[in-house]
């Protein structure tokens, strides 16, 4: 190493040890922990077991998700029931490359153990699919809600099943909120919402996930 080097690296060195230095990096320390407890400690008021980083396993086990791609990330891995029901709350982020920029990509999970229910996908329209309904484009499953047409796409493998859980009812609560996802695949009702973890968030999206089950029809638990 020239001597260049053993200077700057002296110098770095002399200031990470003087008492700012020392200071800012316990600063960053603290943030950062802060963050971490933050979510384990919601996680822990809720009654749901923490882990901070799932591993392989936990991943593969939701790689159906398109929000689960290979090489995802887990975080902040939250397991425990709501009303009765396995419930396990986490967030996957993984990056995509545009060719000129590498971008982060981070979903905020919520899954609950269903019947084995056909696969549906439940997703807002974007802006070229509302213009289309608008210009009379009629959606392969319409509704009787001409807002939630207009608003939200539904794909599914069993229209009679889509058709039964999107009561009118069910539609208005979708559209309380039509920025986030639901998905139905591999037993499981996934709510999915764009972006890092909330821990603030987590009690009111629990809620959402309990009030989707309200408005379930009882005939459906034995589908």
């Amino acid at each position: 190493m020239s001597l260049k080097w053993l200077i700057l690296l002296g110098l770095m060195a002399t200031v990470l040890l003087t008492p700012v230095g020392i200071l800012a990096i316990r600063r960053v320390g603290r943030r950062k922990g802060a963050r971490t407890s933050a979510a384990e400690r919601e996680a822990g008021r809720l009654g749901f077991a923490y882990t901070a980083r799932g591993d392989k396993a936990f991943r593969e086990r939701f790689a159906h998700l398109p929000e689960v791609p290979r090489g995802a990330t887990i975080k902040h891995v939250m397991e425990g029931h709501l009303d009765g029901r396995p419930a396990i709350l986490f967030e996957a982020t993984y990056v995509v490359s545009t060719g000129q920029a590498v971008v982060p990509i981070a979903h905020t999970i919520y899954t609950i153990e269903t019947p084995a229910w056909p696969t549906t996908h439940i997703k807002p329209r974007n802006l070229f699919g509302r213009l289309a309904v608008k210009l009379g484009r009629q959606p392969r499953l319409a509704m009787e809600n001409p807002v939630f047409n207009l608003k939200v796409k539904v794909k599914t493998d069993d229209d009679d099943f889509a058709i039964a859980l999107l009561s009118p009812q069910m539609q208005e609560f979708m559209l309380s909120k039509t920025s986030v996802w639901w998905r139905i695949v591999g037993s499981r009702v996934c709510l999915i919402y764009s972006g890092t973890l909330k821990s603030y968030r987590m009690e009111s999206s629990l809620q959402r996930m309990r009030r989707f089950w309200e408005l379930t029809a009882p005939e459906l638990e034995q589908w």
